[in-house]
Order: C-alpha cells, then sequence, then structure tokens
C-alpha cells in the first residue's frame, strides 16, 4: 500500500496548523495590544472632561456593562508599572468605575485580583514601601494552547524543517 499521499496531506494538515497557530498569536497580540490601549484612553478621557470644563457626557462609553473584575483588568492594563491595591483603587476612581458601591473597596479589589493571579492574568511585581505590587501579564490568555506550547510547536516546527533541509 502505497502510503505517500497520506505522508503528503499530514505535512500539509501540519504546517497549515502550524500557520494558524502564527496567526492567532499574532491576532493575540494585537488584541492585548488594543485592550491595553482602551484601558489607556478610558483612564485618560476623564481627566481630559474635568481640564476641559465639561461634564462627563460619555461616562457609558467608558464603563459599558463592566464588573469589577473587568474594570480591574482595564486598570492593571493601564499601568505602566507595577501597582499597590490602593493605587489599583485610584485608577478604577480615574477610569469612573462606581466602586464606592461596594461595602469594602479595598478587600473587593483585593480579592478580585486574589482571583486574577490565579488564574494567572494577573503576577505578582516588585514590592513597594513594603505593600505588594501587581501587574498584569501582558499577552497571556487563558486559550487551551498557551505561548509556552505555541513557542514548542514553533521549535518542533523548526527542527522538522532543519532535518528536511539536511536529509
Amino acid at each position: 500500500m502505497d502510503d505517500s499521499p497520506y505522508r503528503e496531506l499530514l505535512k500539509r494538515s501540519r504546517n497549515d496548523l502550524a500557520d494558524a497557530i502564527r496567526k492567532r498569536r499574532a491576532l493575540l497580540e494585537q488584541l492585548e495590544a488594543t485592550e491595553r490601549e482602551i484601558a489607556q484612553l478610558r483612564r485618560l478621557i476623564p481627566g481630559i472632561y474635568a481640564y476641559a470644563g465639561e461634564s462627563s457626557e460619555h461616562v457609558d462609553l467608558l464603563s459599558v456593562g463592566e464588573g469589577l473584575k473587568e474594570a480591574i483588568c482595564a486598570a492593571l492594563r493601564s499601568a505602566n508599572e507595577d501597582v499597590t491595591i490602593s493605587e489599583i483603587l485610584v485608577i478604577l476612581k480615574e477610569l469612573q468605575f462606581p466602586i464606592e458601591r461596594h461595602q469594602n473597596p479595598l478587600g473587593s479589589v483585593y480579592t478580585t485580583v486574589t482571583r486574577l493571579m490565579t488564574e494567572g492574568e494577573v503576577v505578582a511585581g516588585k514590592p513597594k514601601d513594603d505593600k505588594n505590587t501587581y501587574r498584569w501579564t501582558r499577552g497571556q490568555f487563558g486559550f487551551p494552547l498557551s505561548h509556552g506550547v505555541l513557542s514548542r510547536v514553533d521549535q518542533i516546527i523548526k527542527i522538522k524543517g532543519n532535518k528536511k533541509k539536511s536529509g
């Protein structure tokens, strides 16, 4: 039985899979960059309203359908450095998130950040004034094929490509 058509099909399928994984990685990186840009703009716009002497007529655009978890993710994305829980609280206020509706705002933020750490979306930063700090894990998404798996797939593809060239 001649299985060379199957080998060729397998080869093309593997290459197609590798291409699709690379495309997904590029899209995820673009998504992360866009999410960060949105978070920074959402943080900037309320300040501009204040300086322009206008009321925040477009607050609905800033916090549409957003819960505490999403707001904290936006706050961490918009931060350019590791931030403490208190600094996250300040950023949430800058984002005009109604954190004061929570009975214990600081505790709510801490609990949410702890959950985000467990989920791998947030990591601990370098302590600042003896306080724990946190940062967004840029570009890391909770998809089945994590960045580590994707890089290994790339390595396998490169090794197989080098074997074919030398063999």
